[in-house]
């Protein structure tokens, strides 16, 4: 269900103890990897093209010499060293001399001025990989910066050069905007940071046999959900009926945000909840019986928002929030509801802008609430920060502190329960639309309202979202998606099917 995300520190542990369990030396590992490499690099090389093969002296640069090593018989190639320092790894010497020995002109970068390279060539970037800790300066930042501004595809081996494996960098770092990144065994932390976008359009992840009983006890925070998230589905008996698959409610709406609990409302009862209810201010019921004839609509006596929340019998979960607005009397019936709840919870949207305004609210959440805020909302909450490392880090706090479970929505999405990071690995504009949170809210709502404990819930419920989106996107211009498509697309046979990044 998931795949492990390590820090630069633990690849390299797991690098060295590969080589030790596995009886091989640290040069015999490179070639493996390099050799891996190729045969993922060369479906996307062209052999009238002229391939820049940019390598720094540590062992990201040996990858890259035995890369280059590997493409010669076949490719047009020039081997431009970058000598950023004067010391330079044992396997990267060792490569350098088996390259030498080639028919291959290798070439150190002084200045742009050497080279000619346009659109229409490759460039593939080994200069640094995951040991960098410090921003990419003197001749490697002029490199960077030379390929950047080339126009040239650029493939770069296990990371974009320039760019840390695990925490932010600084605005102005000169880092390598890759055109797709061959990451080795497992995407690095930082790929799943929506502020390195520019740098990662793509990454393929190449298995280079690092050892799996090392990689399976190398403890971490970090993982990206796969598709096999999709196992957690329960499967239903032919002789099922509606109450074995709970009720749903969903509390929202207000004087012109009617549409926020109805989309949520369809959410629910298209991801399987046997049945749903909704809990709206007067205006709503027509609007309700007209727009989900399969939904039971209760009202409040209050025409345009919700001063009471009555919560009918045998309900199993409860979303609140789509829509619900911030009137005085709403915020005092949400605090009453909160003293008096115990069904599994989710909140979003007005609900939590309503505890952003009253945070000594939040100790009466039950534990484990699922709590589903965009960037803005969350901020609302905890404040602004500087990077996405530093959000991570307020978003493990907040989840700890309050035993929450926090579904933080955007370009990979992410999920905390205060433990453990759970990072979805799609970051499609077409999920950039009006609806799009209150659909992912009525989904997560209508599998807690089946029984799903709420991480299962939020996991799969993020993963089922996000891939309708890579489905409507294969045919569909991504600005063209609207919230309703989502839902149509839950009923997708092919949905668990599709995932392109694992």
């Amino acid at each position: 269900m998931f795949q492990k995300l390590f820090t630069a520190q633990q690849i390299k542990d797991i690098d060295n103890q590969t080589i030790k369990r596995q009886n091989i030396t640290s040069e015999e590992l490179m070639e493996r990897a390099a050799t891996r490499l190729h045969k993922a690099l060369v479906k996307d090389l062209k052999i009238e093209q002229t391939i820049y093969i940019f390598c720094g002296k540590g062992n990201n640069g040996g990858d890259a010499l035995v890369l280059a090593r590997l493409l010669q018989p076949v490719y047009h190639i020039k081997c431009i060293l970058v000598p950023f320092s004067k010391k330079s790894s044992l396997d990267f010497d060792l490569n350098l001399k088996k390259l030498s020995e080639m028919p291959l002109a290798i070439e150190t970068y002084q200045s742009e001025n050497n080279l000619k390279i346009g659109p229409k060539d490759i460039v593939i970037d080994g200069i640094f990989g995951t040991g960098l800790t410090r921003p990419a300066t003197g001749i490697a930042a002029a490199a960077i910066d030379y390929v950047n501004r080339s126009g040239a595809t650029v493939y770069s081996i296990d990371m974009p050069s320039g760019l840390y494996a695990d925490q932010s960098n600084q605005p102005d770092d000169s880092i390598i905007k890759a055109t797709k990144v061959y990451t080795f065994q497992f995407p690095k932390i930082s790929f799943l940071f929506p502020e390195n976008a520019p740098y990662i359009k793509d990454f393929e992840i190449v298995d280079i046999g690092l050892d799996p009983s090392v990689i399976s006890v190398m403890p971490t925070q970090y993982f990206m959900i796969t598709k096999n998230i999709k196992n957690i589905l329960k499967e239903r008996s032919k002789v099922s009926y509606k109450n074995n698959f709970g009720h749903a409610l969903i509390v929202g709406g207000s004087f012109g945000m009617m549409g926020a609990p109805v989309l949520a409302s369809k959410a629910a009862l298209r991801i399987g909840a046997g049945l749903v209810s909704n809990f709206l201010p007067k205006i709503g019921y027509q609007i309700s019986q007209t727009a989900i004839s399969e939904v039971m609509t209760h009202t409040d006596k209050q025409s345009k928002y919700i001063t009471k929340i009555q919560v009918p019998d045998k309900i199993t979960a409860v979303g609140l929030g789509m829509g619900f607005g911030q009137h005085p009397e709403t915020q005092k019936a949400f605090k009453k509801f909160l003293k008096k709840n115990d069904k599994a919870l989710l909140l979003d949207a007005d609900a939590l802008n309503i505890l952003a305004l009253h945070p000594e609210w939040l100790h009466l959440l039950p534990k484990n609430t699922i709590l589903t805020p965009h960037i803005g909302e969350f901020k609302r909450l905890v404040g602004s920060w500087k990077n996405d490392s530093e959000k991570l880090e307020k978003l493990q706090k907040f989840a700890e502190k309050h035993q929450a479970i926090v579904v933080l929505k955007g370009a990979y999405t992410t999920i905390s329960d205060g433990a453990f990071f759970y990072i979805n690995p799609v970051a499609n504009a077409a999920l950039a639309t009006a609806g799009s949170g209150d659909v992912l809210s009525g989904i997560i709502t209508g599998l807690l309202a089946q029984g799903y404990q709420p991480l299962e819930a939020a996991l799969l419920g993020v993963y089922l979202h996000s891939q309708t989106a890579e489905l409507y996107t294969q045919e569909h211009q991504n600005f063209s998606m609207i919230a309703s498509d989502i839902i149509t697309l839950l009923k997708d046979k092919d949905l668990l099917l599709s995932n392109k990044k694992v």
